[in-house]
């Protein structure tokens, strides 16, 4: 087994890949192509009308977001969520799940594969979809609470 060097490095001067879809702008901060064999980590910047992106799985690998800033719509299981600045989501291996910007501005987050490697599958989009209600964010929606 080959040991990555360790490096450290700014986020502007990580390799920046254009999204899918041209949804946005990827910071690749550590995977593979740095020697990473454990995780792959990377901030998504996801423009405001990039919609959802493709409904998918990973089989083996654990997905984490953690939104820096703006709002996410994400559909995890058949369940839509909104995620805000300071929002972390789990995903376990095999759960079906799709992101992207809600709509209402640029979203920013951090999403880490772990372990990395090719493990992205697409499915058919959910026909149902539950809304799940998070009161502590609706005063950031467009209609929701100004208080």
């Amino acid at each position: 087994m080959t040991v990555a060097e360790a490096f450290i490095r700014r986020r502007d001067d990580a390799r920046q890949v254009p999204m899918r879809f041209d949804r946005g702008v990827a910071h690749h901060l550590v995977g593979p192509d740095d020697g990473a064999s454990l995780v792959d980590a990377h901030v998504n910047v996801l423009n405001q009308d990039s919609g959802m992106g493709p409904y998918h799985l990973h089989e083996r690998a654990e997905n984490v977001y953690v939104v820096l800033d703006g709002i996410f719509r994400v559909i995890v299981d058949g369940r839509r969520y909104y995620l805000a600045e300071g929002d972390v989501a789990f995903i376990p291996p095999g759960t079906p799940h799709a992101a992207g910007s809600a709509g209402f501005g640029t979203a920013t987050a951090i999403e880490i594969y772990a372990p990395a490697g090719p493990d992205f599958h697409i499915l058919d989009d959910p026909t149902d979809v539950e809304d799940v209600d998070r009161p502590e964010i609706a005063h950031l929606l467009p209609g929701g609470d100004d208080a």
